[in-house]
């Protein structure tokens, strides 16, 4: 036998299309877009069917001009306290079709944007540097700094996308759904509110891209969530207590309060603050990322636990390790928003006595209680917003829980003798002490505000015990999604529930719906705990959907393969 050297064949050039660098597998910046197209389109159609929808039923609502009128006068003879519960302190030409959606549904369009922004930026490198799949893409020619700035490049391609979308329904609906003369809505004011929302949200996701590097991506979300919160509430509320003027200044919708241009009222300068913050924010978080290691974070300091339940002693206890920072993180976030709004409680009972009527309508629709107190001030507030952020802490839960399979370190769990159904089982107590953990954290904000309000302590302290509730229900509904089908689906799937819940509970009452789209929302289901009127069938609900969701994760995940 002989052999015969030849020489090595030359290696081929594959080369990139150019639509594969813009949308595919052919750069960061096109993968990060294909990878965020459901999240965009999910956004994007929501914040589009919630345009066409309130403007459908105010054209139907208020198709004469006596009708007009009345409702002008209504919000006229609001009281501050009540006229800012939609974010908007300062609402103008309410009697046309642009008037009306701008004070009703403008500042949550800003805000469902803003979470949005916050979740995806909080994640878009820590997630990836936490699945070890960036130490690959690191060592190629791009460098840290320019992925870092082609996965910014390719959220604000994202939020581009829905800005056009908001642009183009709001323009449809006005001139749809005019009934009247003046309800057309211009083009140039709806860009006008297009821009504003994609401003807001892109400012609010800048935070947490600017701390995901330095804090992690849990800690990072709970604080730009709370920053969103609370900006959105001082801003709102800043007429009914002068005293939030000084910090709703501080913030995008401060800044951004007399942009109003569906209301045919335009302050475009104050757009130029909010695009060189959210600037600023982005030059920071890329610098950030490519200053520090992959994945090297420095977690909010924590106590040193025993280590039987925190360490190497069981798949339980190294669960709740991972999940104490961001636990901390989300409790601070939740307790320091239920501070703000518990510690004006008193303004707020202030201003609202000098209203006996709405005071006297209140009181009808929760009969029993006294609405001008710590307690009822707090259910109006504290406990709808608090629930997203509950929401949004157990998809955060949920995410880590879920890194093990996305990340490759489940294949070699499953190697020991640890079982498919105890590692579930781990991680949904794992999720549960989180929430607790948030809990504790969360309910020292609602006490000292009430102590600063002046007021009952214990009933606030006990009232917030819904939010572990929720968030325990979702963090069970998170598990089973992730053990049925993959675990990289269950964050999200958490987040999702968490926003439409929260539109369902918001659109139901505005638009007139039937009952059960209402019950639908599991938040219908609580009672008004801060009023110290808990409802049965929602603390039932929960508790099945967090332990049967554990259950039901674990059997499904005992009957399908391990993916990456």
């Amino acid at each position: 036998m002989t052999a015969h050297a030849s020489p090595a064949p030359s290696a081929v050039r594959t080369s990139t299309s150019a639509f594969s660098r813009i949308y595919g597998l052919g750069t960061v910046y096109a993968k990060t877009l294909r990878d965020s197209r459901l999240a965009v389109m999910i956004v994007g159609g929501l914040m589009a069917a919630f345009l066409l929808s309130g403007a459908a039923a105010f054209g139907q609502a208020y198709s004469t001009i006596q009708s007009r009128v009345d409702l002008a006068n209504l919000v006229k003879s609001l009281p501050p306290a009540l006229s800012g519960v939609y974010g908007n302190p300062f609402p103008a030409n309410i009697e046309t079709l642009g008037g009306s959606i701008g004070w009703k549904t403008g500042a949550s369009l800003g805000l469902m944007a803003a979470l949005w922004s916050v979740l995806a930026l909080s994640g878009t490198l820590a997630a990836e540097a936490r699945r070890g799949s960036l130490e690959f893409v690191a060592t190629t020619r791009l460098g840290m700094r320019r992925i870092a700035v082609e996965k910014v490049a390719a959220h604000l391609t994202g939020m581009a996308i829905v800005v056009v979308v908001v642009a183009v329904s709001t323009w449809v609906g006005g001139s749809v759904f005019a009934t009247l003369p003046g309800d057309e809505i211009s083009a140039a004011s709806a860009i006008g509110f297009a821009l504003w929302v994609g401003g807001v949200a892109l400012a609010s996701g800048a935070v947490a891209f600017a701390l995901a590097p330095i804090l992690g991506r849990g800690a990072a979300a709970a604080i730009a969530g709370a920053i969103l919160l609370v900006g959105y509430f001082v801003n709102g509320y800043q007429a009914a207590v002068p005293a939030f003027a000084g910090p709703a200044n501080l913030t995008w919708f401060g800044w951004t309060a007399r942009h109003q241009p569906l209301a045919g009222q335009f302050d475009w300068p104050s757009l130029i603050p909010v695009a060189v913050v959210s600037l600023i924010l982005f030059i920071v978080g890329v610098e950030a990322f490519a200053r520090r290691d992959i994945g090297a974070t420095s977690p909010i300091p924590t106590p040193s636990l025993p280590r039987a339940l925190v360490g190497l002693q069981g798949p339980t206890g190294r669960g709740i390790g991972q999940n104490l920072p961001s636990s901390l993180a989300w409790g601070l976030g939740i307790g320091l928003f239920g501070l703000a709004i518990a510690g004006s409680g008193k303004s707020f009972i202030d201003e609202l006595g000098k209203a006996t009527d709405f005071v006297k309508l209140l009181n009808q629709v929760f009969p029993g209680f006294d609405i001008r107190s710590v307690g009822g001030f707090l259910q109006l507030l504290y406990v709808e917003f608090g629930l997203i952020l509950a929401g949004l802490a157990a998809a955060t839960l949920v995410a880590v829980w879920g890194s093990d399979e996305t990340s490759g370190r489940l294949e070699f769990l499953l190697a020991s003798p640890l079982s498919r159904v105890r590692w579930v089982a781990s991680g949904g107590v794992a999720i549960l002490v989180g929430v607790v953990v948030v809990t504790v954290v969360a309910a020292l904000g609602i006490a000292l505000g009430a102590v600063i309000a002046g007021g009952d302590i214990v009933q606030p302290v006990v009232g917030s015990l819904v939010l572990p509730l929720y968030a325990a229900a979702l963090g069970g509904i998170g598990v089973a999604v992730g053990g049925l089908f993959r675990t990289s689906w269950a964050g999200p799937a958490v987040a999702l529930v968490t926003i439409v819940t929260w539109l369902i509970n918001l659109l139901a009452p505005a638009f007139k719906l039937p009952d059960f789209v209402h019950q639908l929302a599991l938040t219908s289901h609580y009672g008004f705990t801060m009023l110290g009127h808990w409802d049965p069938v929602g603390i039932v609900l929960s508790l099945v959907l967090a332990v049967g969701g554990v259950l039901l994760g674990a059997w499904g995940f005992n009957r399908r393969d391990v993916r990456a």
